[in-house]
Formats: structure tokens, sequence, C-alpha cells
């Protein structure tokens, strides 16, 4: 479909809440569930989608701090396998697509309270009835902050996109935002991101999200 709308700047606009359960299943091991919707804020766009994955966390780097919501933050290298599916609904056409999911994720300090974070993803995409593969790296860069008993920490991102079908980098993401924890079983991320895409409907696309992070633990 095309566009119904578009902001002054040339930019359509969307709003993206989530929220993702974190369910520690071992020690080393644990089950991520995700459901979230995207909505075109200047066009009409919806989209819903829900997932699972399985991520296993090797070589511990850092000791964990008592208040931490992620333990992924504290491990050199997290490997990942899931599932995902998306519902897509644009000028009253409505789409689905499944998706089989890999990805690792290794991490540095380089010192100076700084966090990097590479995400190396694999998607294996059936869109309706055609099939697709891309790859994602996404490089993050975060720092933890505190002010009296408040915690926070500023992050900005950037991440490509290389489709399978048009053997090119057709997307590209960068984001900007901050994530703050509440104890051990609360972390609330808000952010804006840019998307440019040489092949989507939209483009640029400017996005405020909001992700609720829920975090369990198993009593070892």
């Amino acid at each position: 479909g095309s566009a119904v709308a578009q902001t002054p700047s040339g930019a359509a606009g969307e709003f993206w809440p989530a929220v993702t359960t974190t369910i520690e299943v071992r020690r080393k091991m644990r089950l991520q569930l995700s459901v979230g919707k995207e909505n075109g804020q200047d066009y009409d766009y919806e989209q819903l989608n829900a997932g699972a994955m399985l991520n296993y966390r090797m070589k511990q780097i850092l000791p964990q701090p008592p208040w931490e919501t992620d333990d992924e933050r504290a491990h050199h290298f997290v490997a990942g396998i899931g599932y995902e599916y998306l519902r897509s609904t644009e000028n009253g056409e409505t789409i689905g697509e499944s998706r089989i999911v890999i990805q690792a994720t290794p991490r540095y300090h380089p010192g100076a309270g700084l966090l990097i974070t590479d995400r190396n993803r694999v998607e294996f995409r059936w869109i309706g009835a055609n099939y697709n593969a891309r790859y994602r790296n996404k490089l993050t860069v975060d720092r933890r902050f505190k002010l009296n008993n408040f915690r926070f920490t500023p992050y900005a991102s950037g991440e490509l996109f290389w489709d399978r079908n048009r053997h090119a980098w057709n997307q590209s993401q960068y984001a900007f935002g901050v994530q703050l924890p509440y104890k051990r079983r609360l972390m609330v991320d808000v952010y804006y991101l840019r998307q440019n895409c040489t092949t989507c409907n939209q483009d640029p696309l400017n996005v405020f999200g909001l992700t609720l992070n829920l975090n369990f633990r198993r009593k070892h």
C-alpha cells in the first residue's frame, strides 16, 4: 500500500508499545516472551507481533549488582533461537509473517563504565506465500548512572539490515533512549527511533517507543 498521510517534515510517525517478560528457566538459560504493537500515527498502518526467544548465556565477565534487571549485561556472549509471528494491516490489507530467528550477541567493556553490545541476528521469514531471509547487525553503546537512589541507563544504537532477496543493505535504524530500572523485576525503556528504508512504503520513519520489561528469576 501507499502512504495516506505524512508529517510536515515528510517523515511518517509511529508509536511502538511493547511488553517483554523474561523467565529464567536454568542458571544460564532464559526464556523471553514479547508482545508488541506498531501504530501508524500519520497513515493507515497497524502491526501486532508476538514472539519467544530462548537465550543461553556464556562466560560471565562482570559481577551482577543486586539491583540489575538484565542478567545478560554481565555476560560476554549470549546465543539465542526463537520464533516470531507478525500480523500487519495497511490500507485495509492484512498479511501474516512467520520468522525463525537465530542470534549471537557479544558484549565488550572498553572502560569508563561503557558497555558495547553487538547483536548479530538472522531471520528466516515467510511473508504470506513468499520466503525471504535477512541479516541484522545492531550496535548499542550504553552507560549506567546513579543520582542518589535514582538509576538510569542512557543508550544509543544503530542497526543495518541486509535483505537476501534484494541482495542489498536496504534498511537502517538508529535510536536514542533511556532505561529506567525498578528493583530487579521491572524496567521501562523509552526511546526515539529513526528508520530509513529504500524498499518500505514509508521512508523515512520517526518512532516513539515504550517497552515494559518484566524479569522473573529462579531461586538458586
